[in-house]
């Protein structure tokens, strides 16, 4: 019987486990235009209600996001293009938690 042999984990860091990540799920995660977010929350309608709850519901994990998908239809490319970037907002290297909560606030401040 030949004895195994285990090697001790090699250290990786956060940019290689989120490059890692983006190779297998095939994309590339994309930072969110925050200044732009703010600007479609506060130009109100359909898309800005979608897209302000879409990110409370990225940020807060805990609550739900209320919308069907095919509501997606309704948004422009620069819609669609914000709602890919909240999704992506607990992928992109160097999550500042602070920033975020920001433009929640901001975000509750504009919508009902």
């Amino acid at each position: 019987m030949n004895p195994i042999t285990i090697e001790a984990p090699r250290k990786r860091s956060l940019d290689e486990i989120l490059a890692r990540q983006a190779q297998e799920r095939g994309l590339d995660p994309m930072p969110l235009e925050t200044d732009l977010l703010l600007k479609r929350v506060k130009d109100g309608g359909h898309s800005g209600q979608f897209l302000a709850d879409a990110f409370i519901s990225a940020y807060r994990t805990d609550q739900p996001f209320n919308h069907s998908l095919g509501e997606l239809i309704r948004l422009d490319a620069e819609g669609f293009r914000l709602f890919h970037e909240i999704l992506h907002i607990r992928h992109v290297s160097r999550w500042l938690d602070s920033e975020y909560y920001e433009i929640e606030q901001q975000i509750k401040e504009v919508m009902p």
